[in-house]
């Protein structure tokens, strides 16, 4: 069976990329063609993809489409397939976080949140990755919406040497808070910055803040970020580490003692899976499918307290029965992320169609 993926882009270290990888792996092991077709693909990003003219437009092709951005090719595309079509939604950020900073990306995550009502006529099978989402597609009034969890692969993160120069940068026995994701306005880095900074200025001068993540269409909200620090008294102590290489993504999740996250829009946070596996004590703003995620493990959150959460970080990183409790609860939390819960609902799926 020809089963074939399309996607806006094939991203270098994204979740949707990554889920469409695996799904690929899976999908040819057990004897299906199947390719990835993206009218673009980041430089970083090995994997190979085809154009978009060579995706198979017959009755006999099922097309699994990604859908996260908005793509004039990609909508055109959709139109002319004739085989059966399934969906996976990975939600789309709401554009007013954007419209600061660029009217580009602002029209382009109205456009695919539009976009939701009309292929709602064209989509077979619609699929998602989490419960938040699927309460999304269900207001756009899709029936029959299955779960496809997100594939979080953790055993790259044993296989690989971390940095040696990040190692030593940074494992001289500061408190490092650290987080992960693009720099982008719906994450609230900014958030995570006050708090380190409130941290930093009252609890222990001996700790910095590490970045992890770039997104230089945005670049706009980097320069916000940096003004931040710097009105926070804390520039030199916030690290912008920008897009890393998977080495150095080992070095510094492993160099870390605690994970922030701010985040007010999420429709999964593959992250706070990597940090629960790293051992790292979670905090996380209780928001978008950020509670899904994380089960009863992590701390989380609510509204935008400064001092407050400040608190709850330096409790973590100080009472040792608290961070025993908290990991304890994570380490429990990692089993709903075992890789065969997401093979088993992949090949249900196959084996359905």
């Amino acid at each position: 069976m020809q089963i074939h993926q399309l996607l806006a882009s094939l991203e270098y270290g994204d979740a949707v990329a990554n889920q469409a990888l695996a799904i690929q792996r899976h999908l040819r092991s057990w004897g299906h063609e199947s390719d990835i077709f993206a009218p673009s693909r980041h430089p970083l990003a090995t994997a190979p993809t085809r154009p978009l003219a060579e995706l198979p437009t017959s009755g006999s092709t099922m097309t699994l489409y990604h859908h996260a951005f908005w793509s004039e090719q990609i909508h055109e595309c959709l139109g002319s397939l004739s085989g059966r079509l399934a969906m996976i939604y990975h939600n789309v950020t709401p554009a007013h976080y954007f419209a600061p900073y660029s009217g580009e990306l602002r029209d382009s995550a109205l456009r695919a949140r539009q976009a939701l009502g009309p292929l709602r006529t064209l989509v077979d099978e619609p699929l998602t990755v989490s419960e938040f989402n699927r309460a999304e597609l269900r207001e756009a009034g899709y029936d029959g919406v299955e779960i496809l969890p997100l594939p979080v692969d953790l055993s790259g993160f044993d296989e690989v040497e971390p940095s040696t120069d990040v190692m030593a940068r940074y494992g001289d026995g500061w408190k490092n808070f650290l987080f992960v994701g693009r720099l982008a306005p719906n994450k609230r880095q900014e958030d995570v910055i006050r708090v380190f900074a409130w941290y930093h200025r009252y609890v222990d001068t001996a700790s910095r803040l590490v970045l992890v993540g770039a997104a230089p269409e945005i670049d706009a909200y980097r320069e916000d970020l940096v003004r931040v620090a710097q009105a926070s008294r804390v520039a030199e102590h916030v690290v912008f580490a920008g897009k890393v290489s998977f080495s150095e993504l080992v070095a510094y999740y492993r160099v870390a003692d605690l994970f922030v996250c701010m985040s007010e829009h999420e429709g999964f946070c593959a992250p706070l899976v990597e940090a629960m596996s790293h051992d790292l004590p979670v905090i996380a703003r209780a928001a978008g499918a950020v509670p899904e995620t994380l089960g009863d493990a992590g701390v989380l959150v609510y509204g935008r307290s400064v001092p407050r959460i400040a608190e709850v970080a330096r409790l973590l990183l100080n009472d040792a029965e608290l961070r025993r409790d908290v990991l304890t609860r994570q380490r429990a939390r990692l089993a709903a992320y075992a890789p065969d819960r997401f093979v088993a609902a992949l090949r249900d799926f196959v084996e359905r169609l």
